[in-house]
Order: C-alpha cells, then sequence, then structure tokens
C-alpha cells in the first residue's frame, strides 16, 4: 500500500492577512516583541552606536522600565497567529497629577493603515481605564509623522522635552 504524503500547505503572505487581525494578550509573544520593537527603534536613534552597544543599552532600558509599575502588552496578530504589532502600556502614579495614569511606552504596527494601531491604542486605553487610570500619556518625536495620528487619536501636547546635545 502505498502511503498518502502529508502536504505542507505554505501559508498566504502576512501583507494578505493582515487585513484580518485579531488583538490578544501580548505576554505569549513578548521575545517577539521586543526583538521587533529593537529592530525599529533602532532607527530612531540619532547616536552611532554599535550593534553590541545598542542591544545592551537597549536590554538595561527595558529591564529599567518592567521594575517599576503595572505593565500589559497587546500584539495584533493574523488569523495564522503571525505577529503584526503591538503596543506597551504601563500603569503608574504621575509625577505632576499624582493620579494613576498609563504611559504608553511603545507602539508598533508592521502594516500601517489598515486599523491595526488604532485597535492596539484602543485596547491599550481600555486596559488602563479598568485598572483606574485617569489619564494616559506617550511621547513622540517632533519629527514623527505619527504625532498627527495621536492628534487624531484625541492625544493633545501637554509638555515639551527640551534636551541639549553634550
Amino acid at each position: 500500500m502505498l502511503s498518502k504524503k502529508k502536504r505542507v500547505s505554505k501559508l498566504p503572505s502576512i501583507e494578505k492577512t493582515a487585513r484580518d487581525f485579531t488583538i490578544l494578550d501580548g505576554e505569549d509573544y513578548i521575545d517577539e516583541i521586543f526583538e521587533n520593537d529593537m529592530k525599529i527603534s533602532r532607527s530612531f536613534t540619532r547616536f552611532q552606536l554599535s550593534e553590541e552597544e545598542y542591544e545592551e543599552n537597549y536590554g538595561r532600558v527595558i529591564k529599567s522600565l518592567l521594575s517599576t509599575g503595572e505593565h500589559k502588552f497587546f500584539v495584533a496578530v493574523d488569523r495564522y497567529d503571525r505577529y503584526l504589532g503591538h503596543v506597551w502600556v504601563c500603569l503608574k502614579v504621575d509625577t505632576v497629577d499624582f493620579v494613576p495614569s498609563a504611559y504608553i511606552y511603545d507602539i508598533e504596527t508592521l502594516f500601517p493603515g489598515m486599523g491595526i494601531g488604532t485597535a492596539l491604542m484602543e485596547r491599550a486605553e481600555e486596559w488602563a481605564k479598568k485598572k483606574g487610570a485617569r489619564k494616559i500619556s506617550l511621547r513622540v518625536d517632533v519629527s514623527n509623522p505619527a504625532r498627527k495620528w495621536y492628534s487624531e487619536k484625541g492625544y493633545s501636547e501637554r509638555a515639551v522635552i527640551m534636551e541639549k546635545m553634550l
């Protein structure tokens, strides 16, 4: 008797399946979240760092951020559970208003314009509200095109971060 060979079907390209996404708790995707974040964040750095120095400093910053507050990760995946984007939100007491506040450390999507970022943002805001946060904030560079998108989502500019290169 001839045995039938099991066919290994090839998945459709992620670009074709990205529109059919789901938002999930991201803790099971934490390695993928930080792997993608490290790659994407690299493009925002303004200093010449070796790969080794960048990775070391990235790890140090992540460890420091995770050491305080209550953290929540949400991830967008396609129907094959492939990573499409994430949001990282942290609950702390605000250092200016002294009320429970949420801070979005990171929101990224591999496919802008498909509603993934909006869905991630909404899930983070819902979580923060359920946890008792009175406000939610984030930091965005003045030259980042996402600044307009945040404004459209109801975020307003409240403070200015000033820096001086040394």
